[in-house]
């Protein structure tokens, strides 16, 4: 028996509720795609409107930040992409996005939500959900936009051991959460609107307070992960364009890219492999 997500039933839910909360989506449900980023950028460059949601039952080749791939087995996870399009798109907005998806996770579950930066959401220092937020399309025309990629772990628990999220990562189920999953994509999907909505408005600077409360590791002794070295520090915070600030012996180091924390969401069954055609990720 083939397993789903979503599904259709729960798919026909979302979008009756997307409607009535007046959420600007159109949704497009699949059971299997390769990449739900890939969809959306080929969207984007046939100059599709912001506001398609592409969601996916299992992906073949979906992907991460730093060069990830992201292989889950069939409804195990919620996996969907969003396309925005806004003027002048950041690396805040991927952090923006980050914060909406722990408020979505939180809202639908009642769990304590943390972020690792730049985008990771934790449950009690494992992930459980991570984003990738990738620039498509020609800058300044009318093919430009963002794809917003999140996965979330939701049903691991029929999942044999050996196949399941290793010590650094875990799923909702495995936290005690039998819910809907189709209601948490209800959540998420509000909250991207409105903390977009808001990036909009003020840029990230009006959302950090509330950044920085779900910062895990905050002031306590951390491991950056840099391409040539591993870089140990405090974890001082981050500044409104997107960088984490690090105590390192006297000096503030201010870091744009990185993998804080260790090895991050390699447990989350990333791996290395081949990516077609992404644009940059922000």
């Amino acid at each position: 028996m083939s397993r789903e997500a979503v599904g259709s039933q729960g798919a026909e839910w979302l979008r009756l509720r997307v409607a009535a909360r007046g959420l600007p989506y159109r949704l497009r449900l699949h059971s299997r795609v390769v990449s739900t980023q890939d969809l959306v950028a080929r969207a984007a460059r046939n100059s599709t409107s912001e506001g398609l949601v592409v969601i996916a039952d299992e992906q073949t080749a979906g992907r991460g930040r730093l060069g990830r791939s992201w292989v889950a087995p069939a409804g195990t996870s919620v996996m969907f992409s969003v396309l925005w399009r806004p003027t002048a798109p950041d690396p805040t907005l991927a952090l923006a996005a980050g914060l909406a998806v722990a408020e979505g996770i939180e809202a639908a579950t009642g769990l304590t939500i943390s972020l690792k930066w730049p985008n990771d959401c934790l449950v009690g220092g494992r992930k459980v959900a991570g984003l990738l937020v990738e620039t498509v399309g020609v800058p300044g025309s009318p093919s430009a936009g963002v794809a917003v990629g999140v996965g979330c772990n939701v049903a691991w628990a029929g999942i044999p051991k050996a196949e399941r999220p290793g010590p650094n990562a875990t799923a909702l189920d495995l936290e005690g959460w039998d819910g809907m999953p189709a209601k948490l994509l209800l959540e998420l999907l509000e909250r991207l609107e409105a903390r977009y909505r808001q990036w909009l408005a003020t840029g990230f600077e009006g959302l950090l307070d509330h950044w920085v409360q779900r910062l895990s590791w905050m002031g306590r002794e951390v491991e950056l992960h840099l391409p040539d070295r591993v870089v140990q520090g405090r974890l001082l915070g981050v500044r409104t364009d997107g960088r984490l600030q690090l105590e390192v012996g006297d000096q503030v180091m201010l870091v744009a890219a990185g993998d804080l924390g260790g090895s991050g969401g390699g447990s989350l069954r990333l791996r290395d492999g081949h990516l077609d055609d992404p644009g940059p990720a922000i």
